[in-house]
């Protein structure tokens, strides 16, 4: 069993969770401090699962930036994070672009989505 304090960033009370595991079997134990169910599933998540919104840039073709950042639209699994942002360098995009605009459809096998995080339309 292992014990690990990680503070809750589901709702603005923030809690100081105090968590029991089994990382072997996925369990938590034993759960203290949470003030709401949302500390729970936060826990469970972040301890099994981690996941976070990946944001870099991306080459542009255009004489007057040489970067456009892009996010990806949902979370992606935090293990892959550093291998996307390797992958996302690769790509060159031509202008115009907007914001929102879908860069990369289902990019790495992931189930994400990279998404323009700005409208760039000068060449």
């Amino acid at each position: 069993m292992k014990k690990k304090k990680m503070t809750c960033i589901t709702c603005p009370i923030g809690c100081l969770l105090e968590v029991d595991y089994e990382l072997t079997k996925k369990e938590i134990i034993s759960l203290k401090s949470n003030q709401c169910k949302k500390g729970y599933k936060f826990a469970q998540d972040e301890l099994f699962d981690p996941k976070r919104i990946l944001t870099t840039t991306v080459k542009i073709n255009s004489r007057f930036f040489k970067r456009l950042p892009v996010r990806s639209n949902i979370p992606a699994p935090k293990g892959m994070i550093e291998r996307m942002v390797k992958e996302i360098k690769k790509i060159q995009i031509n202008l115009p672009v907007k914001m929102g605009d879908v860069l990369a459809i289902n990019f790495m096998d992931t189930g994400v989505n990279i998404i323009s995080s700005a409208t760039i339309e000068q060449q």
